[in-house]
């Protein structure tokens, strides 16, 4: 028996001889020649934890080497052991002293080498694997918050084959690298990203980051849009530092009406816009970074105002258009002087004619709402003079205190002004709209007045003077001594149209200029009034005249009627009842005082009213006969005068 054992150990040396396979003892191993492994020899790799057969191996995760080949000899165990390197290992002073547990510390490819000494043998049989360590590191990847509720993660990791993410405590799920991809937060902040390897390692990594939750989303505000030749300055409000925002211009070929221009961070306030052009619209889009975005809300739209001016006539004329509404302010600036005019809704346009000649003005206009305000570039305008202006039409008349109002009109408009007016060729004064007063009328002008006006422009240019226009003047005289009937005379109405006819009225007025009458005049320019109102001392007429559809009136004229007053010379105060007592008679007894004295000149009766009468009684005592004197004092409507004195006799 122990000579076939022998011969065995012999056959099995003599055929790795054959093979090229170094066999002999440690002390005479030779490491300058290549070690070829022995076929048949072989073993496997398990992991320490699991005790699960692995083909790849894990950076920091221990495993254990297993010999899988049958002993050397049957019936003997052999001494096996394993060693780790870049290269297959040939000498038996390279392993370490039967170690069969390992823990790669780095990634790449590992030679585990087999060396298998048959028992009772100094010489080595030698077997290798290459095998693949895995790194285990932390995947890399980015958070990114969205809005409330979401959350994006992109894997950023090139080291395994997998990756799953986890939001929270949620179940994992599939990801790709370089994917951004948004994720529901469920009122998570952390996320945890794993990494894995295809081929069934067990090797993998993890890594857990948090992040911060956006706060709820506010629509953002695009305060103020200016212009300053070709570029716009825009003022934001309500931003927020945790969102992006996109500033937009309105373009009907872009996707939503609107195109972005740039790219703003939640911490701006301003922009400056180059080559912004005249108009347009401009908007804030707020959104997250995620991709695609879960949040856009969009300020109001703002729209540049686009300003033109002009001058004519001396005035400068602007015009604005926006797309946006607002009450308009216009902003005028001469040197170092601004003033701010506030223009009526809804208006498009200004007329200034608060401006000078030869002066350039500088002019904005701004559009305001609650939510922003827009101001347009700004425009010069030097103010310029035009044609002349336009002749104006002139109507003349008088009015009841017997002043001659003035009306200049243009194109049946007033004239806007300023216009001078003339009386007989020469000037009475210069004024803007409106009715204009000679209030210097008098007897001593002559019969006629006829009145013109010119128009100035604000750069001076003067029209021509208007056609006259002669208002009617009236002369109104008594007949006779007891004015029973009065004459009135007047001059002709002098207007534009010569060739126009013209009607006329007799309007009689009382005291208070109430028409008391009107009565047409068949021809000429007089009229003999025969039955003047009788209750009146002073009769008031004025004159009608209608051309066309104009109508002007003349002067108020007055004819005064004299007091009269009758005092008998004599009473009969016996009780028969025929002129027992001494009473007035008259006409226009309206304010006087009746006095009657004795001979001895004591006051005995006094009236104040024709109604009182005296019968001779001069107190309680009876009539006395005999002749007393009388004092009659009046003051006519006019204010004139009359005293008149008598004697008045008693008889019995």
């Amino acid at each position: 028996m122990e000579i076939v054992k022998k011969l065995l150990v012999f056959l099995l040396l003599l055929s790795a001889s054959i093979l090229g396979q170094p066999y002999a003892a440690q002390a005479q191993c030779d490491r300058s020649r290549p070690c070829n492994p022995t076929p048949g020899i072989s073993f496997k790799v398990f992991d320490a934890v699991t005790k699960q057969e692995v083909q790849e191996l894990c950076v920091g995760r221990r495993v254990r080497f297993v010999n899988t080949s049958s002993s050397t000899i049957p019936g003997q165990e052999d001494i096996v052991r394993y060693a780790t390197g870049s290269t297959v290992l040939c000498c038996g002073a390279d392993f370490p002293d039967t170690v069969s547990f390992y823990t790669p510390t780095a990634p790449g490819i590992l030679i585990i080498t087999q060396n298998k000494n048959p028992a009772g043998s100094t010489l080595s049989i030698i077997s290798s694997r290459n095998i693949i360590v895995r790194n285990s590191a932390a995947p890399a990847f980015t958070l990114t918050a969205c809005a409330p509720g979401s959350v994006e993660v992109t894997i950023t990791d090139a080291g395994y084959d997998q990756y799953l993410v986890r939001v929270g405590n949620s179940a994992p799920v599939a990801a790709a690298r370089n994917t951004p991809t948004t994720y529901p937060t469920g009122g998570a902040n952390a996320v945890t990203v794993i990494g894995r390897y295809a081929n069934g390692s067990l090797c993998e990594g993890s890594s857990t980051r948090t992040f911060t939750p956006l706060p709820p989303p506010q629509r953002p505000t695009l305060s103020s849009l200016s212009l300053q030749g070709s570029t716009a300055q825009l003022l934001f409000g309500n931003l927020q530092p945790e969102y992006q925002y996109r500033l937009q211009t309105a373009d009907a070929a872009a996707p939503g009406g609107y195109r972005t221009l740039t790219t703003l961070s939640g911490t701006a306030t301003s922009y400056s816009l180059s080559n912004a052009g005249p108009a347009g619209c401009f908007r804030l889009l707020q959104q997250d970074a995620c991709q695609p975005s879960v949040t856009n809300t969009a300020s109001v739209a703002v729209c540049a105002v686009s300003l033109t001016g002009t001058s004519q006539d001396g005035r400068n004329l602007l015009r604005w258009t926006s797309e946006s509404g607002g009450n308009a302010t216009l902003i005028r600036t001469n040197g170092t002087t601004t003033t701010r005019i506030p223009v009526p809704g809804g208006s498009t346009q200004y007329e200034d004619a608060a401006v000078i000649c030869g002066t350039t003005y500088r002019y904005r206009v701004s559009l305001a709402t609650p939510d922003f305000t827009s101001t347009s570039d700004e425009v010069a305008v030097v103010t310029s003079a035009g044609p002349a202006p336009a002749v104006p039409q002139l109507a003349a008349t008088f009015n009841l205190r017997n002043q001659v109002e003035l009306t200049a009109t243009v194109a049946g408009a007033p004239a806007a002004g300023p216009v001078t007016y003339l009386r007989n060729g020469t000037e009475l004064g210069t004024a803007g709209a409106g009715v204009f007063l000679d209030s210097l009328v008098s007897p001593s002008l002559p019969n006629e007045l006829c009145y013109s006006v010119r128009q100035l422009d604000a750069c001076g240019n003067r029209s021509a003077n208007s056609p006259t226009v002669c208002p009617v003047r009236l002369e109104a005289r008594k007949t006779d001594d007891n004015s029973n009937t009065i004459q009135l005379t007047w001059t002709a109405l002098g207007t534009p149209d010569a060739a126009s006819a013209v009607t006329y009225r007799v309007v009689t007025l009382s005291a208070t200029n109430a028409v008391l009458s009107v009565r047409p005049v068949s021809t000429g320019l007089t009229y003999l009034d025969l039955q003047p109102p009788q209750e009146q001392q002073v009769v008031r007429y004025r004159i009608e005249a209608t051309t066309g559809t104009t109508t002007s009136y003349s002067n108020v004229a007055s004819v005064a009627r004299p007091v009269a007053v009758f005092v008998p010379t004599a009473f009969t105060p016996n009780g028969d009842g025929l002129n027992d007592v001494l009473e007035l008679k008259g006409r226009y007894l309206d304010n006087f005082r009746f006095t009657v004295v004795d001979r001895n000149g004591r006051q005995v009766f006094q009236a104040t009213s024709r109604t009182q009468t005296w019968d001779g009684r001069i107190g309680t005592a009876p009539p006395v006969q005999g002749t007393y004197v009388w004092r009659f004092e009046s003051t006519d409507q006019t204010g004139k005068r009359t005293v008149q004195n008598g004697t008045v006799t008693i008889l019995r």
